[in-house]
Order: structure tokens, then sequence, then C-alpha cells
């Protein structure tokens, strides 16, 4: 039997009609459904599915007792951790998610890293993929459906750090660092689990590559590398 995980943000609230149009679409398949344990879009697909009768699902947790777990008709797989806490443990969850499954089906804000991670799980062990870019009320297009368009999408929301800044404008580690410093309305404060984070807007790249930009810089580039 073909399986599909459905993973998605946290953040969505209800699921929009053109994603629910696709679960319909996996039951009349008669897919085996595996899904998360986290609220949002996780319980949100376990919600429909207990609503339409539907119980080939499969809930797939870290704990003894799935977070949410809507129905007990529904199957429950618990995933050892091999002793990984927080965030790895959860990673390790949707990494088995991702191998047995044949298809992944993610319903993404454009900004949650989770689903970001998954996408990228996908494309790199070759599943089809589809998502929902919540964002925008619609399905990326094949011709979308690339890690470097799903990282745009994914620096748009969340910043890139320096490393990526001085990787997509062609500059060095060294120069990127001293040139931010002239540029702070660039820069994005993210707090992930209590910890700051600073990152800098995606069009920040766009100004650094710009060749009449660089011009206008050549002097002080000269004197950051003496």
């Amino acid at each position: 039997m073909k399986k599909v995980f459905i993973s998605g943000s946290m953040s969505i609230k209800k699921l929009d009609e053109l994603v629910r149009n696709s679960l319909e679409k996996i039951i009349a398949l008669n897919l085996q459904v595996l899904v998360g344990d986290a609220y949002g879009v996780d319980k949100l697909v376990q919600e429909y599915f207990y609503n339409q009768n539907y119980y080939n699902v499969t809930i797939y947790t870290i704990f003894d007792i799935p977070r949410n777990l809507v129905s007990n008709k529904f199957l429950i797989k618990k995933i050892n951790t091999n002793g990984l806490k927080g965030r790895k443990a959860q990673e390790k969850k949707d990494e088995t998610m991702t191998f047995e499954s044949n298809y992944s089906f993610v319903i993404w804000d454009g900004k949650s890293k989770g689903s970001f991670n998954n996408i990228l799980r996908a494309f790199e062990n070759n599943k089809k993929l589809k998502i929902y870019y919540e964002k925008e009320k619609r399905f990326l297009e094949k011709k979308e459906l690339n890690i470097n368009n799903i990282k745009m999408i994914y620096y748009k929301y969340n910043g890139v750090g320096l490393r990526e800044l001085a990787k997509y404008s062609n500059q060095s580690l060294a120069y990127i660092k001293e040139i931010v410093k002239h540029y702070p309305q660039f820069k994005i404060i993210n707090h992930y689990q209590g910890k700051k984070q600073v990152k800098y807007s995606i069009e920040l790249v766009d100004v650094l590559i710009n060749q009449h930009l660089f011009g206008m810089l050549s002097k002080e580039k000269k004197v950051l590398h003496e």
C-alpha cells in the first residue's frame, strides 16, 4: 500500500479548500497516511480524516502517549530516538516518516523550519513532493519545486546568515562580516527556544550583487582587505 507523509506548520490554524480537496483524493486512493502529533497541521489533518471516517492513518510520536490523538482508531507508532532530545528527537521522527513513505505532502507557511527540513529531505530521498504554500493560498508549480527556490522562500521569512550571504553574493566571509555593519536596515532578529539569532534579509543579496553598488564600494572593500 502506498504511503503519504503529511506535514506542515504549527502556525496554520485551518485547512484551506485546496488542501481539503487533496486530502479527499488521498481518501479516494486509499493511501496510508503518516502524520505527526504536533499542533497546527498535524492535528488539523487528524481531525479532517476523523470527520471523514477515514482511519487508514498512523500517528508518529516520540512519546509514550501522542501529544495529539484525535481518534483511538488511528494507529500509533512510537519512534526510538536513541537518546536524542527536543528538536533533534522530532527531526528523527520526521526522518522516519520520510523514509517510510512514497509521497510527501507539505502544507507550509514559508517560515517553519521543520517543514522546510521535511521538504529538503523529500528532495534528497527522491520522494514525490507536493507543497501547499499557505502564504499565497496555492500549490507550488512543478517548475518551482527545486531546492534553490524553496531556500529563497524560507530565507524570505527567516533571513540568511553570514555564510549564506557570502555564498549567494560570491564574496568572502570576512568582507561580509564588515559590510553588513553598513546595512542595519536589513538585519532580522529571530528568537528560537529562548536564543537570539541575528539574520539578514535575503534582499541584501540583491544589493550586494548589484554591479553598480560593488563599484561604489570598491574603495571600501580594498580598505577592508588591507
